[in-house]
């Protein structure tokens, strides 16, 4: 599912925050206390953006039968996340009590931020019954479209764990139509080698305006990751000291132009993360400018990452992966 994007650069836009995480509460079937924690977590998060971060922007999705909320911002910091998050703590004349409500009335809540590069809090309200606590996405539809011409897809296995991305080209519903298309091939044939499967989506995608796809496959045998790509989509492995090494992509569109499909393997060692994403974000990005973060839940990852990476005129899609056999 999208994220859907709420920009809080000032007091005016909590109400909306608010609105937008109950409205998604109800779709999701949630009753009236659970959509109303979820209404109130968004609040504290975007009053917190305000009045700590200097504005920012709230990212909220359906996981499981419940809503992951992300707040990113690029002000201050925390010096101290403990000494913040424990009630009475204010900075900016309040009670002081936001981000702990917040973090009592989810089943999931973490932290991440470094002083003069911003804060990043994740917090799912709700059963905490997603299938994959490993995996993490920020899927943003450019501003203006309707339809996000991004996609991703995951299958687990007992040996593998396979992951692929899509990215229509252009944007918009033509776009869109070549991402679900690609989805739709993915799980038919989402079993077979990385470059057959690039292979098959090249073929399946000729009635589509086409795009960029790649496939990369964890083996947890061999500690590799096999990974086919064909266009602009980038995908690294991370290690745990936030260095990471890029995967190489064929040039190419899937469903008109591709004179060369080719996987290639990677190896990966403990602790590491695996980071596919679309041209909707920058590919000169690194972690070692952010202490811990490689070690940080999938979520709060993509997110730094959208965060500061996102060129803001396409669809952009970032997907984490931590390389932990379930």
């Amino acid at each position: 599912m999208n994220s859907i994007e709420v920009l809080v650069p000032d007091p005016s836009a909590v109400s909306l925050a608010r609105r937008e995480a109950a409205a998604l509460a109800a779709r999701l079937g949630m009753d009236e206390v659970g959509a109303g924690q979820v209404a109130l977590v968004a609040s504290e998060l975007a009053s917190n953006l305000v009045k700590h971060g200097g504005g920012g922007r709230l990212l909220l999705s359906a996981s499981g039968s419940g809503v992951d909320l992300l707040a990113l911002d690029t002000g201050k910091g925390m010096p101290d996340v403990a000494a913040c998050m424990a009630d009475g703590y204010s900075t900016a004349g309040t009670a002081g009590n936001g981000l702990g409500a917040a973090r009592r009335l989810s089943s999931r809540f973490e932290i991440a931020s470094w002083p003069g590069r911003g804060s990043a809090v994740q917090a799912h309200v709700g059963p905490d019954d997603a299938a994959d606590d490993t995996t993490a996405a920020v899927m943003v539809t450019k501003p203006g479209e309707v339809a996000c011409g991004d996609g991703w897809a995951l299958h687990e296995g007992a040996a593998q764990r396979t992951l692929m991305m899509v990215d229509g080209l252009g944007h918009g519903t033509e776009a869109a139509v070549a991402a679900r298309e690609a989805l739709a091939l993915f799980a038919k044939w989402g079993g077979e080698p990385p470059a057959e499967l690039v292979q098959r989506l090249h073929l399946g995608l000729r009635h589509t305006r086409g795009g960029a796809v790649a496939v990369a496959r964890v083996q947890w045998a061999s500690h590799t990751i096999a990974f086919a790509g064909l266009g602009n989509i980038a995908a690294a492995v991370v290690a745990p000291d936030g260095s990471a090494r890029r995967m190489v992509s064929h040039n190419g569109t899937a469903g008109h132009n591709a004179r060369k499909i080719q996987a290639f393997d990677y190896p990966f060692g403990p602790q590491s993360l695996l980071v596919m994403h679309t041209d909707g974000m920058g590919g000169h990005w690194s972690l070692q400018g952010y202490p811990g973060l490689a070690r940080a839940h999938p979520a709060l990852v993509a997110g730094v990452l959208y965060r500061d990476q996102a060129r803001g005129r396409d669809d952009t899609t970032v997907v984490v992966t931590r390389l932990e056999q379930p």
